[in-house]
Parts: C-alpha cells; structure tokens; sequence
C-alpha cells in the first residue's frame, strides 16, 4: 500500500483498495493510521502526503533492511558483475536502484534482491569460486515481494526503492530527492 501511495502522490481509500487488493477495511485502516500520524492529510476527496520524512520514519519503525545472504568480493569490474547478475536475474536495489532515479548517492557496492532461492544459491555458488577482488556484491532475500522494472537489467520501482533505503543505513541518500519531490508536487 505504501508504495501505491508514493507512486500516486494523492489518493483516495477507494482508489487505494482498487490499485492494490487489498481489503477494503484495510485499506481504510492504514489511511487512517497514517492520517492519525500526521503523514497524510485530507485535501478536497483526496488525501496527499504531508510528511515524507514522517512517512518513511513510520515504515522503517516496521521493517529493517535485511541482512545480506552472501557479501562476495569479486574479481571483475563492476560492469561485468552488473552484466553477470543481470543475466541470472537479480533485481538491483538500494543504491544500484537509485542511480535511476538520481545522481546524488554513489556507492562502489552492488545491491541486489536474490531472484529466487535456487537461483540465489546456484549463482552465489558460481560466484564465490571465482578469484577473490575490489568489486563487492551484496545478495539480500526478499522480505517482501519485489515486482521489478525491467529495462537491461531488474531494478526496484521508485517507491519500492525509496522504501528499502530508507530502512537501510542509506536512508540520507534520499534527503535531496524528497525535498525537490515535495516542493514539486506542492506546487502543483
């Protein structure tokens, strides 16, 4: 539902149980709760968001970053552990996701959800016998579902990834965005 939120920027409850599927009432309830919380506020039939920071501070009070499957450290360049991981179908995230979406935050690291068990271990295993390097891969389960954008490679959605990092130590990354986003869209 959160992302849903983010993505629209203003919403209704109706719209919301629409979008995602979830039940009605629960759609109600966490409206409710986030307006109780101050985050979201009624404007006209619809509510929009007032606090970003509140909103992600609510989130990250509910969920921290998972702890990684495997930390690898490879002997390849980042453009071949990106090629690499993209062709097994990892679904980049947190800082190898924001890079879509700004320019503010750089990390030497990739970051990747695992696609799928098998997968995660068969490629964990290919990997971690190649020669010991710089270019350091983080592989993390996926807590909650990931629906990746797909262009050359999965990546997480704008709202997904503002949601990972901001319950993960990169949350400061976001800082800048969030100021341009919200003086944009109360312009509007």
């Amino acid at each position: 539902m959160l992302e849903a939120i983010i993505e629209q920027h203003s919403f209704t409850q109706y719209g919301l149980w629409k979008t995602t599927g979830v039940a009605f009432g629960t759609a109600h309830n966490v409206v409710k709760f986030l307006e109780q919380k101050k985050v979201v506020a009624k404007s006209g039939k619809k509510y929009v968001i007032t606090s970003w920071p509140g909103l992600f501070a609510l989130f990250s009070a509910f969920r921290s970053f998972p702890k990684p499957l495997a930390s690898l450290q490879l002997a390849m360049s980042v453009k071949g552990a990106e090629r690499y991981l993209a062709d097994k179908k990892f679904i980049f995230c947190l800082t190898s996701a924001w890079r879509h979406y700004d320019d503010y935050l750089h990390d030497p690291q990739l970051h990747v959800y695992a696609p799928g068990r098998t997968e995660a271990e068969q490629a964990m295993k290919e990997l971690s016998r190649l020669a010991k390097g710089n270019t350091i891969v983080n592989i993390y389960p996926q807590d909650l579902e990931v629906r990746p954008i797909r262009k050359k490679i999965l990546f997480t959605s704008l709202p997904r990834t503002l949601l990972d990092l901001s319950s993960s130590q990169y949350a400061y990354g976001t800082e800048n965005w969030i100021r341009k986003q919200a003086t944009k869209w109360q312009q509007k």
